[in-house]
């Protein structure tokens, strides 16, 4: 397997290892601030080191591996 920092992560793991939504990470690709590529059935896909320099350069070291806050509400709305 690839080395740790190569992970490939679905748009759900990244989030969760940045601490923020997925609809923070889709913002951010759409506005070039993280890289990522879609899969041929047009899924976002993110390197873990990408993701891991996404956190730091919005400050949020502190939360990288936590849940983002507002996942536990979504997941009690649906």
């Amino acid at each position: 397997m690839a080395q740790n920092a190569d992970q490939i992560l679905t748009t759900g793991e990244a989030a969760a290892l940045c601490g923020v939504s997925r609809s923070t990470l889709r913002r951010a690709v759409a506005q070039g601030h993280l890289q990522a590529w879609h899969t041929p059935g047009k899924h976002l896909r993110f390197t873990r080191s990408a993701c891991l320099d996404f956190a730091r350069s919005l400050g949020r070291v502190d939360l990288v591996g936590q849940a983002y806050a507002g996942a536990a509400q979504e997941s009690i709305a649906r």
